[in-house]
């Protein structure tokens, strides 16, 4: 044990040691590249480095294997304000601070290597860099495409984002991206190819091939083809292989999927638009110590009981597999639906068309997996959810839709701000959590009515605690389910969250499956930390010296 101290301790000493260090060489708070590229195939590239420097006297980003592509500064900006004037044959060695101070130029290094340098200031200022690069696209045996490393620094970068634009509009119909060396996203925008960091970022590297015309190329790979520099590149890479999707690739889709349950893939909801209704009220830490137990009902209407749920903060997914358990349990009291079967083998079973809306919507997804008996098993569900999970996102921007609709309806809502009967009906729904939550009240529970149970179900299954309160169900009427809607089936419950859950997981994986074959045809999505092979020109470091 005293081992282990040790070494936490000394683990503790060399990270508080190595801090100073990268802060005393500087880092990149934010660096934005925007790609312009002319009919001619050449590119004007304009970097926007909001740098942090405390020591040396020159900023150097270097640019390896440039072949037949000629490079050319063409002016360096401090804050907007101060231009710097234009030094022939730099050389970082010779040159004073002084000398540098306010002027820019290029270190050729031979082989078609170059550094592209500026004289800096210590704190934090923000520098504009505008290159030119000729034959910016490379000329391969069957196509023509890109395959730039924009930048490889040596310091730390928070984060980065790079877009290139062209004459013709960038499309999935004419054009392959691939992106690597960052956390992030490569995806067409506006007709631009647009690279952004959302995580750790080592260099940020484009590999594409195009249909659009250019006039000029970089012809060093003519020899080659895109086809081998493209497997080359995703060698190491999270891309799949061309054949199929690889056992990596799988993995990453499943680990895409965990987040969407999460509730962290936002990234896909920011297309379907704000359907969801924002919280209007936020209960404090003392408010939720305030708020007294409630045993009442707030609201028989589920899709209002939705609504409050989400306001008390217990719900903070969107996509939720709380919400399809409870409709499932409003099936089974309408008799809708129920289990049938023993354990493992229960089945489900559609017995008649809920009147409800949005139960409908979801009752007719679920039976897209029946037999002809009208029955499914929750393998065959899965399976259906996993091929069809658009059908299963499009319930709940339904379903949210629906909900703003009737608190507009209701009156709870004016002009965006809920009523003070609603803020009351908040309350009381976190009072209800309370009260369910509480194991100390049972003799309190032991005279409500079986049927008020039936409702509680609902809420706890929505707040999240519905084995929590089976259990206090199970002490305080042992013959609930004699009496109950849930009747004869003991584990109705149980098993409307367990199907609830592998619905949703089947229609994440599904979606993160799909996302997975289009990213790995060049269709854009989550970039390569890894992989992007040897052949790129650009970035091969850089930073402070």
């Amino acid at each position: 044990m005293k081992r282990i101290f040790r070494l936490f301790i000394f683990i503790l000493i060399l990270i508080f040691q190595l801090q100073p260090a990268y802060a005393s060489e500087g880092a990149v708070n934010n660096l934005n590249i925007d790609v312009i590229i002319d009919q001619s195939g050449d590119a004007t590239v304009t970097e926007t480095i909001e740098l942090m420097a405390t020591q040396g006297s020159e900023f150097y980003q270097v640019m390896n294997r440039m072949n037949q592509k000629e490079l050319t500064m063409v002016s360096v900006t401090r804050d907007q304000t101060v231009q710097y004037a234009k030094l022939d044959n730099w050389d970082p060695d010779a040159l004073s601070r002084e000398q540098k101070y306010n002027h820019f130029g290029i270190n050729d290094k031979g082989d078609s290597n170059y550094e592209l340098c500026f004289g800096i200031e210590h704190q934090e200022h923000t520098y504009t860099m505008v290159y030119h690069v000729t034959n910016f696209v490379n000329k391969y045996q069957d196509a023509t495409g890109i395959n730039y490393n924009f930048f490889e620094l040596n310091i730390p970068l928070k984060k980065a984002s790079i877009q290139i634009s062209a004459p013709q509009s960038f499309q999935k119909d004419n054009t392959e991206i691939y992106a690597f060396g960052y956390e992030g996203k490569v995806n067409f925008e506006a007709g631009r190819i647009k690279m952004i960091s959302t995580g750790k970022i080592k260099r940020m590297q484009l590999f594409s091939k195009t249909s659009i015309p250019f006039a000029h190329y970089d012809t060093t790979y003519e020899n080659k083809t895109y086809k081998s520099l493209l497997k080359d590149a995703k060698k190491g890479s999270d891309y799949d292989d061309d054949d199929g999707v690889g056992a990596l690739g799988v993995f990453m889709a499943l680990f895409v999927g965990f987040l969407v349950v999460a509730g962290v893939l936002l990234f896909a909801l920011a297309d379907q638009g704000d359907s969801r209704i924002k919280r209007y009220i936020k209960l404090s830490k003392k408010d939720k110590e305030n708020i007294p137990n409630f045993h009442d009902i707030p609201t028989h209407h589920l899709l209002y009981a939705s609504f409050l749920v989400d306001q008390t903060g217990l719900n903070k997914k969107y996509h939720n597999p709380k919400l399809i358990a409870a409709y499932m349990l409003k099936m089974i009291r309408d008799r809708n639906v129920h289990f049938v079967g023993e354990k493992k083998d229960y089945v489900v079973e559609f017995l008649e068309m809920p009147q409800d809306e949005n139960a409908k919507e979801l009752y007719e997804i679920m039976q897209k997996a029946a037999n002809k008996e009208n029955k499914a098993t929750r393998k065959a569900l899965e399976s259906q959810m996993k091929k069809h999970y658009k059908k299963l996102y499009n319930w709940f921007d339904d379903l949210y839709m629906s909900q703003k609709k009737y608190l507009h309806d209701q009156g709870h809502l004016h002009k965006n701000k809920i009523d003070d009967r609603t803020v009351e009906d908040i309350h009381h729904t976190y009072g209800l959590y309370k009260f369910l939550k509480d194991a100390d009240n049972m003799d309190e529970k032991k005279v409500l009515d079986v049927m008020l149970w039936d409702d509680y179900l609902v809420y706890a299954t929505l707040f999240d605690i519905a084995d929590e309160v089976k259990k206090q169900l199970g002490e305080v009427h042992p013959d609930y389910y004699e009496q109950s809607d849930y009747r004869p089936d003991y584990d109705t419950i149980y098993w409307s969250m367990l199907w609830a859950n592998s619905i949703m997981r089947a229609s994440n994986t599904g979606y993160s499956l799909s996302e997975q074959q289009v990213r790995s045809s060049g269709g854009g999505g989550w970039s390569s930390m890894s992989g992007g092979g040897g052949f790129s020109s650009g970035g091969g470091g850089g930073g402070i010296r």
